[in-house]
């Protein structure tokens, strides 16, 4: 998922990994809730004796939603990287991914605090992931195909 140019915005994504990973773990806390894909799915097993699932399922599910706003408003900040095009919107994004998935900063975040390594960070900005990968996608498919023609003219299969 590595797009040209992440590098540019690796600083500002490991940063607000961190935020994100904070803010969401602190919500798990004070839910009682236990891993990331049951706070984020609403698929929650066990919660802490103060709340209930049927009463604040929507002030979580609320919860979950306005942090992923609130890191897409990150995302839509210039930030220090040295573009400011909208094409590099994909480079950032990859730089999201890479600080979430990448093994150098796998562990990095939440330290002191006992906390796993959540994954959902750069599914805020979901959309141009998905973009990137259509164009991988498509850019393999040409290629692909250019290779085919290459070699059916070559072999004088057509």
């Amino acid at each position: 998922m590595e797009v040209d140019g992440f590098e540019d915005y690796v600083d500002d994504a490991f940063y607000h990994k961190g935020n994100y990973d904070y803010k969401l773990g602190n919500l798990m806390e004070y839910y009682g809730i236990k891993t990331e894909a049951e706070i984020l799915s609403g698929c929650i097993m066990k919660m802490s004796k103060s709340f209930t699932k049927k009463r604040d399922a929507e002030s979580i599910t609320m919860a979950v939603k306005s942090l992923r706003k609130e890191a897409r408003t990150w995302f839509n900040d210039k930030g220090s990287g040295s573009h400011s095009e909208a094409a590099d919107e994909y480079a950032k994004a990859s730089a999201w991914y890479h600080v979430t998935y990448h093994l150098s900063y796998w562990g990095c975040y939440n330290e002191g605090l006992n906390r796993d390594h959540y994954l959902s960070f750069p599914w805020c900005v979901h959309d141009k992931l998905i973009q990137i990968k259509k164009e991988r996608r498509d850019r393999t498919t040409a290629r692909k195909s250019t290779l085919e023609d290459y070699f059916n003219r070559g072999l004088r299969l057509n």
